[in-house]
């Protein structure tokens, strides 16, 4: 019982782990090539000509313009990046509807400016964030440059220590 289109080699091949022992699975194996013989002895039933004009029908008639067209916008909504993100808009609207909320999709922003720097004629002061970085021992530090040359100007920090009890003059 050899069947030219499966042989046992394939069968083993695909099958062995799911059988207890080599017997049954060349039971099964001799069942399986009993199938395929009667199957090819069976009588095909012929089609009438209307199944077979159906048939022509369904696969040379072209999709009308309205299903290729709704197909199209399906086929774009099921991608996986397009589902997610409308998704997200979807649940964000919603969650708006219910707490009653406007959609604010801009809002001011409010940063402290690193430094802020003060003209008086010559003199220039700089305070902020950086300088209090820099001098953390010291309560509102700032630097001043002074003098009328530019090409040396004098560097002095003034700021106070011991809850302003102390003030502060250092030349840099």
């Amino acid at each position: 019982m050899t069947n030219r289109y499966f042989s046992l080699e394939e069968f083993q091949a695909l099958f062995s782990d799911r059988f207890a022992s080599q017997e049954e699975m060349l039971r099964e194996y001799a069942f399986f090539l009993s199938v395929l013989d009667q199957l090819e002895v069976a009588p095909v039933p012929e089609l009438s000509a209307w199944e077979k004009e159906e048939i022509f029908r369904r696969s040379w008639r072209e999709p009308s313009y309205e299903s290729s067209r709704l197909w199209t916008w399906f086929a774009f909504l099921r991608r996986p990046a397009v589902t997610f993100a409308l998704g997200i808009v979807l649940g964000c609207v919603l969650m708006s509807a219910v707490t009653g909320n406007r959609l604010e999709l801009v809002r001011p922003a409010a940063a402290d400016q690193p430094l802020t720097v003060e003209h008086m004629g010559y003199t220039q002061a700089y305070r902020g964030t950086i300088i209090d970085g820099l001098y953390p021992q010291i309560e509102d530090p700032r630097i001043v440059l002074e003098g009328g040359d530019q090409s040396a100007p004098k560097r002095v920090l003034y700021g106070t220590i011991n809850n302003g009890e102390i003030d502060v003059v250092w030349n840099l």
